[in-house]
């Protein structure tokens, strides 16, 4: 078997995730003063990050731990019908560029892999919707009523928790991994491009960019419009 692993945030989604949520919470006239007070716990984060205290992937680990408070007393159906209403919105700013890499994996046998430190519910709806397979990301916990839990430490997929889950998830198949693919955008991305035979920059970061030249990885660098 030979897969081709798709990263969310930057790769497919020519955006992070959140800010794109956020937009749809907008969107779907949902409380803005939820809204608000989410984004003003976060805007320090982001502060601290262009300011160079504190790396990309702590950045994106405090956020997102911030960012789920917009869903505070929601249920799991509550949050799927969002993620579900959102999800036209998202898709049109799918790079279009890597939507045609994801076809062409499929028709060339590939086994597509969507794996990322997005909401694993909403990456469901993109894998149903582009018939992908095999789907890895962050799951939020619910209590006994089905509400969300916000009084649990998230278990953040960064780099490394993503190889360690596409592993995990593979251990029993026979993967030829030098005949793999894998696409990202983010530096953190090198744990699982390495892994492949295939790696592929997508507008990749100014770390993953001088990774990728130096080991004359292929690098897309449209932007999607």
């Amino acid at each position: 078997m030979k897969l081709a692993i798709f990263d969310f945030d930057g790769t497919l989604l020519s955006r992070d995730t959140l800010p794109c949520l956020g937009d749809e919470w907008k969107r779907q006239n949902r409380s803005r003063f939820r809204y608000l007070n989410t984004y003003a716990t976060i805007a320090p984060v982001v502060l601290l990050y262009k300011a160079g205290f504190i790396t990309r992937e702590k950045m994106k680990y405090l956020a997102l731990s911030r960012f789920n408070r917009i869903f505070r007393h929601m249920t799991k159906k509550e949050i799927n019908e969002f993620f579900s209403r959102a999800y036209p919105g998202l898709k049109n700013l799918f790079n279009s560029i890597v939507l045609e890499e994801m076809k062409n994996a499929q028709d060339e046998g590939y086994h597509c892999v969507l794996l990322s430190g997005a909401y694993n519910d909403l990456l469901r709806i993109v894998a149903k919707d582009l018939g992908v397979p095999t789907v890895m990301g962050f799951e939020l916990y619910f209590s006994h009523d089905e509400k969300v839990d916000l009084k649990k430490e998230i278990s953040f997929v960064d780099g490394k928790k993503k190889l360690d889950l596409l592993k995990e998830s593979f251990c029993r198949k026979d993967i030829d991994w030098q005949a793999s693919r894998a696409y990202g955008d983010s530096y953190t991305d090198v744990f699982i491009m390495n892994l492949v035979g295939e790696p592929v920059a997508v507008n990749p970061d100014p770390g993953l960019l001088a990774y990728a030249q130096n080991h004359n990885w292929r690098i897309i660098q449209e932007q999607c419009s």
